[in-house]
């Protein structure tokens, strides 16, 4: 998935000076791991309900981060009172929105669309954080948010024009995941410095996990079990275990050795790489139509990237 990543977080004792050649492994893992979650989302949905897909995803992470807790603090962590609203919330939108409608949409829609709206993560959090008072506003960015909602636009609006309503529900889903996301990044601030990167993800996705197990119980009542193949299982632990769990454990270490600006730019690979693996691996097609969204969404994610770097820079 394409995501907008925070300005800074830590886990755990790192060296000041990383070997660059550890960080670029790590780096290619984080985009191999999170490309492939493209392909192991639509392979489950494939082989089960999607909703049974996404609610099982969501419950298994939050166990997996929950025992992680646990085996570095032998014991439950305790939080502020005050703050389980907070987490409560970034439950629902970081976890269910984001992580649940991004899995939903993959049993809808094919991966290269999922992937190119996941792309506007990164536009979607500068209008949230202007919406809050984070972020001021400039011409170039507002321009570069046009131009890539633009492209949002006509994707969306060609399938709907053209019939294909099970691809325009699933480019919906994926949008309503985006905005989850988004609300996540700007809502998290105010946990963030208070509680280590593992804490708030672990939380969140312990909370999300809440959130979805009625959905889980009652899909788990539904489900064929012994229907469901190999396939279907392996697509759902791959995305729990290794993107919602393992994948943002390389991203910290990531966010802990470099830059945020720098890690930040993995948001251009995600897409082309979930694109090029949903086409080689999956077959799936790419309209000649694809093509122009394809240019209009990465010209105004880039334009309007670029805008609010110079404009934290100055």
């Amino acid at each position: 998935m394409g995501r907008r990543f925070p300005e800074s977080s830590v886990i755990g004792p790192v060296k000041q000076q990383t070997r660059q050649w550890v960080v670029g492994l790590l780096a290619t893992a984080l985009v191999l791991a999170w490309s492939f979650n493209y392909i192991a989302g639509r392979v489950a949905a494939e082989h089960m309900p999607a909703l049974a897909v996404a609610s099982f995803r969501l419950v298994l992470a939050g166990l997996i981060f929950e025992g992680l807790l646990l085996a570095k603090h032998r014991k439950p962590l305790r939080i502020e009172r005050g703050d389980l609203a907070a987490f409560l919330l970034l439950g629902f939108t970081g976890v269910v929105l984001n992580q649940g409608g991004f899995t939903l949409s993959l049993g809808y829609t094919n991966v290269p669309h999922v992937a190119l709206i996941a792309a506007c993560g990164p536009v979607m959090v500068l209008l949230m954080a202007w919406i809050s008072g984070l972020e001021k506003l400039t011409l170039a960015k507002v321009g570069g948010m046009a131009i890539a909602f633009g492209g949002v636009v006509a994707l969306t609006a060609h399938e709907h024009m053209t019939g294909q309503s099970g691809a325009f529900a699933g480019d919906l889903l994926e949008l309503i995941s985006t905005v989850g996301f988004s609300l996540f990044t700007v809502s998290s601030k105010h946990v963030a410095s208070r509680y280590e990167p593992l804490t708030v993800a672990a939380y969140a996705a312990v909370m999300g996990a809440l959130i979805s197990l009625p959905v889980a119980a009652i899909e788990a009542h539904r489900l064929a079990w012994g229907k469901v193949s190999w396939e279907g299982w392996a697509g759902l632990g791959y995305m729990a275990v290794v993107s919602s769990v393992l994948g943002y454990l390389i991203f910290y270490r990531l966010i802990a050795a470099l830059a945020a600006s720098k890690v930040a730019t993995l948001n251009f690979l995600l897409p082309v790489g979930g694109t090029v693996l949903g086409v080689v691996l999956l077959h799936e097609p790419i309209s000649r139509y694809f093509m122009l969204p394809a240019a209009l969404i990465f010209t105004g994610v880039w334009l309007a990237e670029r805008a609010r770097r110079q404009s934290a820079a100055d």
